[in-house]
């Protein structure tokens, strides 16, 4: 089976050589995975990651739902990647709220909720224990955007209702810099890794007492599942894999930040001064991730072949899916 991932340009991107990378390391020995910008005739399968900017959309397509639907940002706007949707054969999102979005507002049912997993050679099962401190320490893992997309607005109000004598904070991202310079302005001692290589992201999960997610948007963010595996509690907005992972009513995961920033930091504030504790769940390894869509990319190579033996009206020709690179 030859999977063609569509990047629909030439920009690099950190985050999607990474997920590539894992599935030609996870593939089975029969499937081969091939990068491209534009679609590489005579693949099985065309995997989509920026459908928006992709020329065509071949039928034996999958997309990923990457980002949030709901982002308002002009180059995520959910209306330019419909029809991509809808053209393809399955689109894999990262939770359920997008499924549930696609569905009740596009009618778009041809979706499945594959999240993102854990690399087990870097978080394994020798997880560090927890190192302990006179204060909290609250981390928050993401690189800073210039329209404040991760909610660092909640991070100031939030850090100006909490005592620097009782919480410090942890920051790891590109243009950190900025934030820990006004948490320290504001009295909190801080530790700032604008880089931190990947294999040492299990001590910086070691090194925190809770993990913020305050985005306005989110697709994932790939921080959650490893903030559970890491028995990390979570105090999110209800964004991305969060609606999935954090179950406040079962004692699961983690916490939802409210929309009223008092009551958020008097929430964070309480969950250590009460010492609550709280139950985890499992996640997948990044092996399962793949092992999942490569269930999807069967099921798309299937519906296919039964269109082409199918002679009638709509099938589609052995050139169009089964001509040799």
């Amino acid at each position: 089976m030859k999977i063609n991932h569509v990047m629909g340009n030439s920009v690099q991107s950190s985050i999607f050589d990474a997920f590539i990378g894992y599935f030609k390391k996870y593939a089975p020995p029969s499937v081969e995975h091939f990068v491209s910008p534009d679609p590489i005739e005579g693949c099985d399968v065309y995997h989509h990651h920026r459908p928006h900017i992709s020329k065509s959309i071949p039928q034996n397509s999958v997309c990923t739902v990457h980002h949030d639907p709901k982002d308002h940002d002009g180059w995520l706007n959910l209306e330019q990647f419909i029809a991509a949707y809808r053209d393809s054969a399955a689109v894999v999102c990262l939770n359920s709220e997008q499924e549930r979005l696609l569905s009740s507002r596009h009618q778009i049912d041809n979706t499945v909720v594959i999240p993102h997993g854990i690399n087990t050679e870097v978080f394994n099962d020798k997880v560090r224990v927890r190192l302990r401190d006179e204060k909290v320490t609250l981390g928050f893992f993401s690189r800073r955007y210039g329209r404040g997309v991760k909610g660092e607005f909640r991070l100031y109000e939030i850090a100006k209702r909490l005592p620097p004598e009782r919480f410090r904070f942890f920051l790891v991202g590109k243009d950190r810099l900025v934030d820990a310079k006004k948490l320290e302005s504001m009295g909190f001692e801080v530790d700032c890794y604008e880089f931190l290589p990947y294999r040492l992201m299990p001590d910086a999960y070691a090194r925190i007492d809770a993990l913020l997610i305050l985005s306005n948007f989110e697709g994932g963010p790939a921080c959650i599942p490893e903030a559970v595996y890491t028995q990390t509690p979570i105090f999110s907005t209800r964004v991305g894999m969060a609606v999935d992972y954090v179950r406040p009513s079962l004692g699961e995961n983690g916490l939802f930040i409210d929309q009223d920033l008092d009551v958020a930091a008097e929430d964070i504030s309480d969950f250590f001064a009460l010492k609550k504790s709280l139950s985890f769940t499992s996640v997948l390894s990044w092996q399962d991730v793949v092992s999942n869509y490569h269930s999807v990319y069967q099921a798309v190579v299937e519906k296919n072949e039964s269109r082409y033996f199918n002679l009638g009206s709509g099938s589609y020709s052995q050139k169009e899916f089964f001509q040799l690179i």
